[in-house]
């Protein structure tokens, strides 16, 4: 006798072994689904990655899941009609609000590289010393990818459709499927599915973790669980192998504004429009509350961060409860007298010409392109610079150089000493520890029967599966590119 086909699979088609690229393909006896496709980032070698599409039909996909707005989840969606795909691409309200624009930004910086490397104006930045810093990833010479453009952004714009929270929708024959607020940024969240399966009433349920935030959130509203557990469990571990120190990051940081001020330095904060901006600017907004900013100005180097502010001002209920409660009062939970939005590279510009006390937020959060990158040439061999780290930085790029102590780089083709003060404050990050992972699943009704562990490192997910091997009696696995997971 054969064995019965599986009621669902689930193939992993990136984000196995590494942080970027998520991708899964899940298939059941009546439907076709694909979760998240999100760009890989980091070297030339990994942006070439997303040229070459999944091994899959996509002209058969019943519907496209998206977890939430960051590129490494949804920056590949653009492609979608080119492969073939024609039908809904379903997210939660604030995700829904934001993929356009993160899409149609992303076709107009992809055509924006194009020109820059016919013109030789690429940006460009790599470490050059000391020796065993030194960056072997070589300066691009070759076109950069292009993997849509704006006519192909806007068809995939067309067809996101919103969903709500904690209710179940029929997506497919035979399943049905529900957003978990996940406590990342504004509008993530955990995937949940359930699907019909022959002769059993209980229907299977897979759970996508997509990324997970700290379960004490200072900005978000807790985490949402599940009635039961998942019969399979698809879990990030980005954060697997890291505790944070139980310390008061907000001291840190307060020590570092003071310092600032009073010394009269430029304080530069590489950040992500979505996330690690608004985490940083709730910090900046108590300070002001409190006194520490005095005047000093704080410069938001982001018109794609500004917009995303205003999200989390029309979505209270998706907020820490004191800071909805103060929603509610009117009162704007990121903004404070001393902010600037800087909404235009002239804008961006004028900053060049400050010579007091101040600080930048700008993007791009792994300091390698973007006004960041800018900001930096221009004061990092000034020693009343510093530079603030706050969150993880890629292996190879510029960011991850300058906190390993580069002490001379190379950005847009200038040789630059390193004098600039680097600080960094660990556990400002909108991923959980290993401590929240653990939590995260023990608080699931029941026992979830199989985890596996993807977007993390091998080093991550690897010491992540130790402890959740010596802590659950779940089955956990560390699935591969290409990889295929069942459930009977």
């Amino acid at each position: 006798m054969t064995a019965a086909a599986p009621t669902i699979s689930v193939r992993v088609h990136g984000a196995a072994g590494e942080v970027t690229g998520s991708c899964y393909e899940v298939t059941t006896p009546h439907a076709h689904l694909l979760v998240d496709f999100g760009m890989f980032q980091g070297s030339m070698e990994q942006e070439s990655r997303n040229l070459v599409a999944p091994d899959l039909d996509f002209k058969t996909l019943d519907a496209v899941l998206v977890t939430h707005a960051h590129v490494d989840h949804c920056g590949r969606l653009g492609m979608l009609p080119a492969l073939g795909f024609h039908g809904p691409v379903l997210a939660t309200e604030p995700t829904a609000e934001l993929l356009p624009r993160v899409l149609i930004s992303s076709a107009t910086l992809q055509q924006t590289r194009i020109q820059e490397n016919r013109a030789g104006t690429a940006p460009t930045s790599r470490v050059l010393a000391p020796a065993h810093l030194a960056s072997s990833i070589p300066i691009r010479t070759e076109p950069p990818p292009v993997l849509f453009m704006h006519r192909d952004a806007e068809k995939v714009a067309r067809s996101v459709r919103a969903l709500p929270f904690m209710e179940w929708e029929p997506i497919a024959q035979g399943v049905e499927m529900r957003f978990l607020h996940a406590s990342h940024v504004i509008g993530a969240a955990s995937i949940e599915l359930r699907v019909q399966r022959a002769g059993s009433v209980e229907p299977a349920r897979v759970l996508f973790s997509g990324d997970i935030g700290p379960i004490s959130n200072p900005l978000l509203a807790p985490h949402q669980w599940s009635d039961r557990a998942p019969d399979l469990l698809v879990m990030e571990s980005t954060n697997g192998a890291r505790r944070f120190a139980q310390v008061d990051q907000y001291q840190e940081f307060i020590a570092i504004l003071k310092e600032t001020r009073d010394k009269g330095q430029r304080l530069l904060a590489p950040v992500f429009a979505l996330g690690r901006a608004q985490t940083m600017l709730q910090l900046f907004a108590r300070a002001s509350s409190e006194g520490i900013l005095r005047g000093m100005p704080v410069y938001l180097d982001s018109a794609m961060a500004s917009r995303a502010c205003e999200l989390y001002a029309r979505h209270p209920a998706l907020l820490e409860a004191s800071v909805h409660r103060a929603c509610m009062r009117g009162t704007n939970p990121l903004h404070f007298p001393e902010l600037h939005t800087l909404m235009s590279r002239r804008e961006s510009e004028s900053v060049d010409r400050i010579k007091t006390a101040c600080v930048i937020l700008a993007g791009s959060g792994f300091c390698d392109a973007g006004p960041i990158l800018r900001h930096v040439k221009l004061a990092i061999d000034q020693p009343d610079t510093r530079i603030l780290f706050t969150g993880h930085q890629l292996d190879g790029l510029l960011g991850h150089g300058l906190l390993s102590g580069a002490t001379r780089v190379e950005i847009n083709g200038a040789a630059l000493d390193v004098r600039a003060k680097i600080d960094r404050i660990t556990g400002i990050s909108g991923h959980g520890d290993s401590d929240d992972l653990l939590e995260w699943v023990k608080r699931m009704p029941g026992s979830v029967r199989t985890i596996a562990l993807t977007h993390g490192s091998e080093e991550a997910r690897g010491e992540f599966a130790a402890i959740l091997r010596q802590q659950l009696p779940s089955d956990v696995r560390l699935p591969m590119v290409g990889d295929t997971l069942q459930v009977e």
